[in-house]
């Protein structure tokens, strides 16, 4: 079913419904997976309208140009060991490993952002979890600076207490 002459492709499956909007408590707008999806698929060939404007759901396809109006890749969540990736020069989102039905799909701003539109605080519990986003490019701000000496503070104190 699948073509021998690249990866999986969303349009090669049966279910060609593969992906929904939905909102989830700790994510806000999200997108996920209506069935298991193999490493490497491609889940979206996404298309909308590429000018300067950022937003909080557009995603930057060159430095000082975005992609918004899209289907499903603006409502993607953040994740420090994300499950998709965003393949800006043919754009398409494909997996990066198996997902599972029902799995929020989450890609690293930071892989496609120099800048965000608005820094944020991350629990999305990775091992290698950054605690702050950013884009690839920008400074920490003063909110994530407070943010991550808080944390600091609060894991020196569990340590102490631990001890």
């Amino acid at each position: 079913m699948f073509s021998p002459s690249g990866p999986p492709k969303a349009d090669d499956v049966d279910d060609r419904h593969l992906l929904t909007i939905c909102h989830s408590d700790g994510f806000g707008l999200c997108i996920r997976a209506l069935r298991d999806c193999a490493s490497g698929l491609v889940l979206d060939h996404f298309s909308g309208k590429i000018g300067p404007q950022m937003s909080q759901h557009s995603l930057q396809v060159a430095p000082g140009l975005h992609i918004g109006g899209t289907r499903y890749i603006g409502y993607l969540s953040h994740g420090c060991d994300p499950n998709c990736r965003l393949d800006m020069v043919r754009f398409e989102l494909v997996a990066c490993r198996p997902i599972g039905a029902g799995e929020i799909l989450t890609i690293d701003y930071a892989a496609t952002e120099d800048q965000l539109f608005s820094q944020f605080a991350c629990a999305c519990g990775a091992e290698n979890c950054r605690h702050w986003i950013t884009g690839r490019l920008d400074p920490v701000s003063a909110a994530g600076q407070l943010h991550l000496s808080a944390r600091d503070l609060a894991a020196r104190h569990i340590a102490a207490a631990s001890a």
